[in-house]
């Protein structure tokens, strides 16, 4: 990048440097190696916790499938078989599968004409309609959880609500009824954790109710839980603005488990580079106006104006804020 973003290879030369590695990574030995990777996420993970930052709070869009009901369907012990090409979705684990207006969980995806379900005990016969409903949606890898409801997209928002976040026990309770099944809009959502897979991580789904009747777009906000930096990424979340605040993390953590010499503190120039970009990050999420607030009774002071520029207004003057 051309602007003074710092990336992964400025901090292993500044650590190098420092500790008297030298500054090119190709003659350190692995032990060096090793505990480089060390102070480098714990530096990390210092500079992103230390603050609720806003960058750390991206928004994201979830878009909703329609359902799918092309050919027929035979049940039997648990296998779903389809006919007439149904072509079911290859994420159709995240599916209702709806007869008669009944749902039954489906468990796996086996090819475009056979799914299995929950309930082996279910009998339908060849050349019976069904649906297939979603209700579940893989969310982003380093996805820390949804701040606050989802919001439809502007044109298709003419009078949907926002889409209130609750917890599982509400999403499978409002499942046991037939409460809103011909709904066109999503109501409620919940945040639920993946079975976990250890070489994965943990991963998170969207479960929603009820079950989209359209193809929707749905967009929060949500915290990021940062990944590790290496060579192929290997520029940290944040952006230039904080480049000397990060530098000065991994430099601190460095200081403290590796070296022995305390005569230069880089924990204060850690802390001098943490208040200017909280300075920095406080400005960028700051309205540019507060509007016109009017005190009671004949004080005739009212206040405009900007966080950023602390302007009050009485009876016509400008004033400061203190």
């Amino acid at each position: 990048m051309a602007d003074l973003s710092v990336e992964y290879t400025d901090i292993q030369k500044g650590v190098g440097l420092m500790l008297g590695w030298g500054r090119d990574p190709d003659d350190w030995t692995t032990i060096q190696d090793s505990d480089f990777a060390l102070v480098l996420a714990s530096g990390l993970r210092k500079f992103y916790g230390v603050y609720d930052w806003s960058f750390l709070k991206p928004r994201y869009t979830v878009t909703t499938s329609a359902p799918h009901s092309t050919g027929t369907i035979a049940v039997a012990s648990g296998t779903v078989t389809g006919s007439g090409t149904p072509n079911f979705p290859t994420a159709s684990a995240d599916y209702w599968l709806v007869v008669s207006g009944k749902r039954y969980e489906v468990t796996a995806y086996t090819d475009s004409t056979h799914l299995t379900i929950a309930d082996t005990s279910l009998s339908v016969g060849a050349g019976s309609s069904y649906s297939l409903t979603r209700y579940k949606y893989t969310l982003p890898s380093g996805f820390g959880g949804f701040i606050g409801p989802l919001t439809y997209a502007p044109n298709q928002s003419d009078y949907y609500r926002p889409v209130e976040m609750v917890d599982d026990y509400t999403i499978r309770a409002l499942y046991m009824t037939n409460v809103l099944d011909n709904a066109t809009e999503i109501v409620k959502a919940s945040v639920i954790p993946k079975s976990f897979t250890a070489t994965l991580g943990q991963q998170w789904e969207l479960h929603t109710w009820p079950a989209s009747s359209s193809a929707m777009d749905l967009t929060g906000n949500y915290r990021v839980v940062p990944n590790d930096l290496d060579a192929v990424n290997k520029y940290p979340l944040g952006g230039a603005q904080h480049g000397n605040t990060i530098l000065y993390s991994v430099l601190s953590e460095a200081e403290t488990r590796l070296w022995d010499n305390t005569s230069v503190s880089y924990g204060s120039r850690f802390q001098e580079c943490l208040q200017m970009s909280i300075a920095y990050d406080q400005r960028q999420g700051a309205p540019e106006t507060l509007g016109v607030m009017q005190f009671p009774g004949s004080s005739g002071l009212s206040v405009r104006g900007s966080l950023a520029q602390e302007i009050a207004l009485y009876e016509g003057h400008e004033s400061s804020i203190v």
